[in-house]
């Protein structure tokens, strides 16, 4: 793949910048626009490629405001992504594309399947947070996550606070940072994150991330945690749900909350996996996805 592809931008109606990279197949006309987890960049995507050419994909990859090449933007919705993916969209020439979000990127694939039913065919979403206004938001999350998520709904300067100290490690050598985030994965996840393809992937893609510095995933964080401006009954497109079985980061309740919630949609759980299983299981995610025909 020509390594121009991976730095690619579009200035927004507002003056912003939008960075975003293309992998696989330009000339498709299946094209899935991803979101990735949180702190990380355009830079996260299937270190497989062939996996792409074979399903004859087209995978844009994005930068949220903040993050790699994207221009912060203050006051910023969950809505408002959106906004700025309907722009991506008809840069790109592209009509009618597939979303698909992982971890943090969840929220923001749903947001585009709410408003733009009319250019989304389906959508995926693989370990996604769920709403933090709905019952009992903090089951199953370990207690550092329950109080970094309580955080990002009462107290948002910490969770500033936390982010920058995030970026001290982040921005060290790579293959120490490497080790820092294996040795934090519960085993099922380790394993798959010490894989040197993986690993190499996503440290190059958070690194990317907290380029600019810590706002703009401090900021990723406040705005999951606040209310979503729509709610998941609303979402008519196809949402296809996936969820490891044994997930910390985003325990399973989650995506069984969204699944009952939104109507047109399919739950997978993955026996055994935790966060980190599509690392090894994009094909899977991928191929269901695209199934949904364009109108």
């Amino acid at each position: 793949m020509p390594e121009n592809k991976t730095d690619q931008t579009l200035t927004l109606q507002d003056g912003r910048t939008l960075g975003f990279a293309e992998y696989g197949n330009g000339d498709s006309q299946k094209t899935i626009i991803y979101f990735n987890g949180s702190g990380g960049s355009r830079l996260e995507y299937p270190t497989d490629t062939l996996v792409l050419s074979e399903l004859g994909l087209r995978f844009i990859a994005t930068d949220r405001p903040g993050h790699g090449l994207s221009s912060p933007q203050p006051q910023r919705k969950l809505l408002d992504w959106a906004t700025d993916i309907n722009q991506l969209a008809d840069h790109l020439g592209v009509k009618q594309f597939y979303v698909m979000g992982w971890s943090a990127g969840g929220p923001h694939a749903l947001a585009c399947a709410y408003k733009l039913p009319e250019r989304v065919i389906a959508g995926a979403i693989i370990s996604g947070l769920a709403p933090f206004d709905r019952p009992n938001p903090y089951k199953g999350l370990p207690i550092p996550l329950k109080i970094l998520n309580f955080l990002g709904r009462k107290t948002p300067s910490l969770v500033y606070l936390f982010r920058r100290l995030m970026y001290k490690i982040i921005t060290g050598d790579p293959d120490e940072v490497g080790k820092k985030l294996a040795s934090s994965l519960p085993l099922a996840d380790r394993r798959l994150a010490e894989k040197p393809e993986n690993q190499k992937m996503l440290i190059t893609s958070i690194q990317e991330g907290y380029k600019q510095g810590w706002q703009g995933p401090a900021q990723d964080d406040l705005i999951i945690n606040s209310p979503w401006g729509f709610r998941l009954e609303d979402i008519e497109v196809r949402i296809d749900i996936w969820q490891g079985e044994i997930d910390r980061n985003v325990p399973l309740n989650q995506g069984k909350y969204q699944h009952e919630k939104i109507r047109n949609s399919t739950l997978t759980v993955m026996p055994g996996q935790a966060h980190m299983y599509l690392l090894t299981n994009w094909r899977n995610v991928l191929e269901k996805l695209v199934t949904a025909s364009p109108t």
